[in-house]
């Protein structure tokens, strides 16, 4: 798997990193949240060693939210070098090669920061997770070319209509930042994005 050169801090909460994914022939991000315990790894990919130890200098690892089925990426090595637990959908655990520790549900509160909130029509598994204004989205949201902000294409959804219902749930959080799969973090203004996106 591809190796992220370098990370960006969006808050002095949160950071994201990308990379170009030969395999899939698209550009795979991801995030780090510091929490009171840590730091949580939403969907990681690998970053290059002196990013990645710099990133450790700011809280320790705590452990993993798989926000989809498509999404082992670099779980499991993470798991292992870090000795932090991994957690993911019931719905998704079968699309994995290994096991994962915890498995959330829709309306949990998952490490006493993140409420889980389940978007079905997209991919196996599929969750958004809310953290204050924040929302760390899989793959029902990406921005990023050609596709711009915009809905995961019909062609990789179970339920297009059930999956843009779902999104609509979050209209009712006072969104201010979307994290996403793919794509660059949109740090303003979100839910006006995404109602517009939806209407």
């Amino acid at each position: 798997m591809s190796r992220a050169e370098e990370f960006h801090q969006v808050r002095p909460d949160l950071f994201v990193w990308r990379a170009y994914e030969k395999s899939v022939k698209t550009d795979l991000t991801c995030c780090a949240c510091r929490t009171a315990g840590g730091l949580v790894f939403i969907d990681p990919i690998p970053l290059q060693k002196a990013a990645e130890a710099e990133l450790l200098e700011v809280a320790a690892p705590y452990a993993i939210i798989l926000t989809s089925g498509n999404h082992a990426r670099a779980a499991e090595d993470y798991r292992k070098r870090f000795g932090i637990p991994i957690y993911a959908h019931a719905e998704a655990v079968t699309e994995f090669s290994f096991a994962v520790d915890h498995t959330v549900a829709d309306g949990e509160t998952l490490l006493e920061e993140f409420t889980v909130i389940r978007i079905p029509g997209a991919a196996a598994g599929e969750i958004a997770l809310q953290r204050g204004d924040a929302v760390h989205l899989g793959d029902a949201l990406i921005h990023q070319p050609p596709y711009g902000f915009a809905l995961l294409p019909d062609k990789y959804c179970d339920d297009p209509r059930e999956m843009r219902e779902a999104l609509g749930k979050l209209l009712r959080i006072p969104l201010e930042v979307l994290t996403f799969a793919h794509g660059l973090p949109i740090v303003a203004h979100a839910r006006q994005r995404l109602s517009q996106l939806l209407a």
